[in-house]
């Protein structure tokens, strides 16, 4: 039977071979020395070969949610936008975490990191921005970039080097992430901005942000937690995967309503996995969402990081409030419900103390302690977005209207009833 195949490195290391069946089914093959750091915690090196149904999730995280979007770059490239593998043939010299995808002859290509950097304007950016707000379908990748990011938000990757952005081809690493917003939400880049702000504020390990105008366009331009510097300035990759796909579960059914992973499952993860103090990070993560009402803080917007026998929740991402918008109940971005169920409550201003208590209890932690994090939390919360507001408005950006309209709800928080 006639197959196609793919490298698989990993840390600059080719580790696998990933196979198209000419029945159009994907699998994974390990080498016999793949080293010491597993693809995905779905896939443990215990294991040589693993079969379409777990392997197509895995690939499919890498990839934009959105059939249109995948289309756009399928067309771009002269291939299927809803086959994975043909994809990520073409863009996955760049994927998030350390993983890269590429045929044999470049295999050298790709551990050399060989690629070009380009310089970019501001005016640069602010087309690319413009062009996505459009339309959000449209291929996230300019020409001759071969980076692949997963998610439904409309985003791309630039470099960051010496204090200007750059775009990167061939197998250059990108840095820094940037995101215009959902466009239906009004200043949602600024919200997206503030909340990842106040998290960091309030102790809890979150990605760097940086509200930016560029011209006329708003963008939340993240920096990568899974791009490192050396200390001679060399830039790394990190492996790191979402936890749908570490519990292999396609995209389609991120939210828990829809079949995807709730807080049981990934705090099972982290038992097995990693140490306490992860599962408490993760309890605050679930109690700061709550808090802000992230109505989007479903399985793909929480990851891990991977090194060797080495596994560690990585930061808070992707956070935004749902509080400043009212929205019909159909749209997922809906404000009094949760993605994630806390002891079987998701209702936003229902989730009792003796809701966070039990879910402390069933994931091996202190009750009182759970408990007294979310009243801390709820009191602090408020100062902590007044903070990160005052700080872009000292920028020279208006952040009235977004500030009153989340301060309005936060003054009056949903109080943890007993």
């Amino acid at each position: 039977m006639a197959t196609d195949q793919l490298a698989v490195l990993l840390y600059g290391r080719q580790i696998a071979t990933l196979e198209q069946t000419a029945g159009g089914q994907h699998v994974l093959h390990y080498s016999d020395d793949p080293g010491s750091t597993q693809i995905s915690l779905s896939m443990p090196l215990a294991q040589q070969t693993y079969k379409h149904r777990i392997v197509e999730p895995f690939l499919n995280g890498l990839l934009p949610d959105d059939g249109a979007t995948r289309d756009a770059i399928g067309r771009q490239f002269g291939v299927s936008g809803r086959n994975p593998f043909a994809l990520l043939s073409r863009i996955g010299m760049d994927c998030a975490g350390a993983i890269q995808f590429c045929h044999a002859d470049q295999v050298e290509e790709a551990r050399s990191r060989k690629g070009s950097v380009n310089p970019l304007s501001e005016a640069d950016i602010e087309a690319r921005l413009a062009a996505l707000a459009a339309d959000g379908t449209a291929s996230w990748l300019a020409p001759e970039e071969h980076w692949s990011l997963g998610g439904a938000q409309a985003k791309f990757a630039l470099r960051n080097e010496m204090g200007r952005w750059w775009d990167a081809t061939g197998s250059a690493a990108t840095t820094h992430i940037f995101k215009p917003g959902v466009g239906r939400l009004k200043d949602h880049a600024l919200n997206e901005h503030i909340s990842l702000s106040a998290a960091g504020r309030l102790g809890l390990s979150s990605a760097r942000t940086q509200f930016v105008m560029f011209g006329s366009q708003p963008a939340i331009v993240v920096e990568r937690y899974d791009r490192r510097r050396d200390a001679d300035g060399t830039l790394q990759r990190i492996h790191q995967e979402d936890m749908c796909q570490a519990l292999s579960v396609d995209p389609s059914q991120k939210y828990e309503a829809d079949g995807g992973p709730g807080v049981d499952a990934i705090m099972r993860l982290l038992r097995q996995h990693s140490d306490i103090e992860d599962r408490k990070a993760f309890a605050q993560y679930q109690a700061f969402n709550y808090l802000i009402g992230g109505t989007d803080a479903h399985a793909k917007n929480l990851s891990v990081l991977l090194a060797g026998d080495l596994v560690r929740l990585a930061p808070l991402y992707d956070a935004a409030s749902g509080l400043p918008y009212d929205l019909p109940a159909s749209d997922p971005f809906r404000i009094n419900l949760l993605p994630m169920q806390i002891s079987g409550e998701n209702k936003i201003g229902y989730v009792r103390d003796s809701h966070w208590a039990r879910f402390a209890t069933k994931s091996g932690l202190e009750p009182d302690w759970l408990v007294a994090e979310v009243h801390t939390l709820t009191s602090d919360l408020p100062d902590a977005v007044r903070d990160a507001f005052g700080e872009v408005e000292s920028s020279g950006v208006d952040v009235s209207d977004l500030r009153e309209r989340l301060l309005t709800r936060l003054r009056r928080p949903p109080a943890p009833r007993r």
